[in-house]
């Protein structure tokens, strides 16, 4: 059999998020001309057309397209699955991820795209109305995955949809709350949503930014940099950083947004997921902590400890959300996304 190739499978991906050939070529890093050979292989390969072409250059992506999208992209954030897995299993930590410019979501109307070549116009993509099957059963669990901080903030409302929709029980997974293992999780249909953390619009599903959350920098009341009226990365640099263990999902995150924020050399005093001890080593002066979202209010106010007034900005951390496709036409589901807000 003559399988597609994952780089036809990304160009498909991209011409959907990006919202035409020409802008997918860009964020691929290659030609508009590269682009369309991919999806003509492509619709070779799958004896179909992706795009219905109309006179003038312009087209509108197929239903047989939206089909294989969705195919694709559960191929890609498999991929990607595969490799975080084999990461895990021989026990190496993945690199931190870089900052990249801000990139727009993949967009839930899709209008007219140009497959065509440079001098077409760059016209957006317009989604037919297929749609992936709804769950089979209404009574089907719903399942959240979710970061228990994320999940504070809304832990009254979901109790309120669970009186309000008592035969449709909601379960929590815990273990799904970064882009990579949300991917996983959407691809073997073990989540209906997820609330997850992020540093920016992710590449294999669409999803919606919901709030970003600021860090905080912590040091012990009498560690030198507590006397300061202002502090700079200067004089950070020098001190150690008390942080999540190596293995912990969100340390890449941690360590991207302190690299943004020009603290990535700096040397770890601590590694630990024991928030008591990276405070109590913060009060003994071990070093400077970064807390982040419900962590930073809760910890940041016990005592003991003093928050920098730290001047140079870091990259905040976003929470995102994500549906499952197969739950857009569950109207329960939607009615707790919509009490979620």
């Amino acid at each position: 059999m003559d399988r597609p190739t994952l780089r036809q499978l990304e160009a498909l991906d991209a011409i959907a998020r990006e919202g035409s050939f020409r802008a997918a070529a860009r964020a691929l890093g290659v030609s508009q001309v590269a682009i369309s050979d991919h999806i003509k292989q492509l619709e070779t390969r799958l004896g179909v057309s992706l795009f219905a072409r109309a006179r003038g250059g312009k087209a509108a992506m197929s239903a047989a397209g939206a089909a294989a999208l969705s195919r694709a992209r559960i191929i890609l954030a498999d991929c990607d699955a595969l490799v975080q897995a084999m990461r895990d299993h021989a026990g190496v930590v993945p690199p931190a991820p870089q900052a990249a410019p801000a990139r727009r979501a993949a967009p839930t109307s899709m209008k007219p795209v140009s497959p065509e070549v440079e001098e077409q116009p760059d016209l957006p993509v317009e989604a037919p109305d297929a749609h992936w099957a709804p769950h089979a059963h209404s009574d089907r669990p719903i399942t959240i995955g979710i970061h228990p901080s994320i999940l504070a903030r809304f832990q009254a409302k979901v109790a309120a949809f669970e009186d309000a929709f008592p035969h449709r029980p909601v379960t929590i997974d815990y273990n799904c709350f970064v882009a990579d293992r949300v991917a996983l999780a959407l691809s073997e249909d073990r989540v209906t949503m997820a609330y997850f953390y992020a540093l920016g619009a992710t590449r294999i599903f669409p999803s919606d930014y919901l709030w970003s959350e600021r860090w905080s920098l912590y040091v012990g009341c009498d560690h030198p940099l507590a006397a300061l009226e202002f502090v700079s990365r200067d004089d950070i640099a020098e001190y150690a950083l008390l942080t999540f263990a190596a293995a912990n999902r969100l340390r890449p995150l941690v360590d991207a947004c302190l690299s943004g924020g020009g603290l990535g050399a700096m040397p770890v005093a601590l590694e630990s997921d024991d928030y008591g001890r990276l405070t109590e080593n913060a009060r003994e002066g071990a070093g400077i902590l970064p807390l982040f979202g419900a962590a930073a209010a809760r910890i940041g106010a016990s005592s003991g400890l003093r928050r920098l007034p730290f001047v140079d900005p870091i990259p905040a951390i976003e929470v995102r959300r994500v549906v499952h496709p197969a739950a857009a036409d569950d109207d329960e589901v939607q009615a707790l996304v919509a009490t979620l807000q």
